[in-house]
């Protein structure tokens, strides 16, 4: 492993992350609030990230082991860097890292029971970090900065893992700026249709960076229901729903190009999200079709994209309507959104390797290969979603039982570690859609950090950092 280049890259991108900080920083002006907790926050990333980049590397070798390396590590201490406005405000140390983890994931799993009690400039951060998390922290240096960009491969290949990482042009920076022009676009768009909807700008600003990156930090503590508008759900919903789509599928329908009508993918993203939303209309029916009809849909599309947004309390709905949602939990958006989760894609090549295997069975001698559309899948990446699946019920198995251990009820448990793996936010029992993860204890509180962590790199490029081999050999 090349530590000197790791470390030196990390610094680098420490010291970049700090220009985000002017932002909240002019957003406290405006408001005459105080600027003391970004300023602080500004001197510490530069002194680490000065430090850091003093590191000189032993040589210019670079492969996919030091972007999984920079990647994982630098979402770690970006998180932490971020959580330094919280601590300034009083936020215990702990509940701040789970914050600034919770944002940057975009999971939105909040430790603050009132959120109209913060500064307005800390709402507009919390929602910065996942706007900025939600496309990726490093796909936006690979888009801004040259020095970054020529090792983007490894970088966006260890931050956008998915099945494959597509190249929407031929220089992959340029594909990077595609992604976030695009990001860029939609919210803008959002903002604007928000504003127009009765939204202020400040809530217009906030909720469209919340929305496009599937993150669903409000600036009001009972989230989207306390606006009570059914266009300003509409915008949202529909923003979602966009959110949890393939991006390149926007670039090309942008370009003029239908693609994701023939998208095996997108198609079974949209198959299993209108079977949610009519199971849950038919068992949360309460005598109104338009009203069933609009909790159900909203719920179920912020649940699926993980989101996390609410404008019900939906753990007071029946058991099957929330096993629905703990199911939409786990299955996520589309590969290459914003969303989280295990993803549609990976669902669908695992009930069709699946079936694959009943048949290979039953009619050995056939030979049968598995499709996505005209594709054929190759092995490699059919192990690498066993895998994936494999380690993702392992993770979820062993944090539900040490949460249960530390005295918390199962279902709250198992829901809890669920909406951070899959990067929900809202979860059900004491973690549900009207509560906050304020009374869980701080060692709970790092298991769901780690799970959000995990969950939001996929899995392989963290837990290869706790591989002894991965850091010893050198070249």
């Amino acid at each position: 492993m090349n530590t000197g280049l790791v470390f030196n890259f990390l610094g680098k991108i420490l010291i970049y992350f700090t220009f985000l900080y002017s932002i909240p920083i002019a957003t406290a002006y405006l408001y005459s609030e105080s600027v003391t907790p970004f300023l602080i926050s500004v001197v510490v990333s530069i002194t680490v990230g000065f430090t850091l980049h003093l590191i000189k590397p032993e040589s210019d070798l670079f492969r996919y082991k030091e972007g999984f390396a920079i990647v994982g590590l630098g979402w770690l201490l970006i998180s932490l860097m971020g959580a330094i406005p919280y601590v300034v405000v009083g936020t215990p140390v702990v509940d701040a890292f789970f914050e600034s983890m919770s944002g940057f994931t975009t999971t939105g799993a909040t430790i603050f029971d009132r959120v109209e009690d913060l500064p307005r400039s800390i709402l507009l951060w919390r929602s910065m970090t996942e706007w900025i998390g939600g496309m990726g922290i490093i796909v936006l240096f690979v888009a801004v900065f040259p020095s970054i960009a020529k090792k983007g491969h490894a970088l966006l290949q260890a931050e956008i893992p998915g099945i494959t990482v597509s190249k929407l042009t031929p220089r992959l920076k340029d594909t990077a700026m595609v992604l976030w022009a695009v990001y860029l676009l939609f919210t803008v768009v959002e903002v604007v249709l928000l504003y127009i909807a009765g939204l202020d700008i400040f809530d217009s600003i906030n909720h469209a960076f919340t929305t496009m990156s599937t993150g669903g930090f409000s600036t009001h503590t009972e989230s989207i229901a306390y606006f009570k508008n059914p266009v300003v759900e509409l915008i949202i919903g529909l923003f979602m729903f966009l959110a949890g789509m393939n991006f390149a599928l926007h670039y090309y329908l942008l370009k003029g190009k239908l693609k994701f009508t023939k998208d095996p993918e997108f198609r079974f993203y949209l198959a299993i999200l209108l079977l949610a939303i009519i199971f849950l209309t038919f068992l949360n029916f309460n005598g109104d079709v338009v009203e069933s009809i609009r909790y159900s849909a909203f719920n179920a599309i912020s649940v699926m994209t993980t989101t996390g947004y609410t404008t019900y309390d939906f753990d007071t709905w029946s058991d099957g309507a929330r096993v629905i949602l703990l199911m939409l939990m786990f299955v996520g958006g589309c590969s290459g959104s914003t969303a989280g989760g295990i993803k549609a894609i990976r669902i669908f090549l695992l009930a069709k390797y699946s079936v694959h295997q009943i048949l290979k069975e039953a009619e050995p001698r056939t030979a049968r290969v598995v499709k996505l559309g005209d594709e054929t899948i190759k092995k490699d990446i059919l192990d690498d979603v066993a895998a994936f699946f494999v380690l993702y019920v392992l993770i979820f198995a062993i944090s539900t039982v040490l949460i249960v251990l530390s005295g918390l009820d199962m279902i709250s448990s198992a829901s809890a570690v669920a909406a951070t793996m899959s990067n929900v936010g809202p979860g059900l029992g004491v973690v549900g859609a009207s509560e906050s993860y304020s009374a869980l204890s701080p060692l709970v509180k790092l298991i769901l950090i780690f799970n959000m962590w995990a969950g939001r790199l996929e899995i392989f490029t963290v837990f290869s950092l706790f591989i002894p081999s991965f850091w010893r050999e050198r070249w």
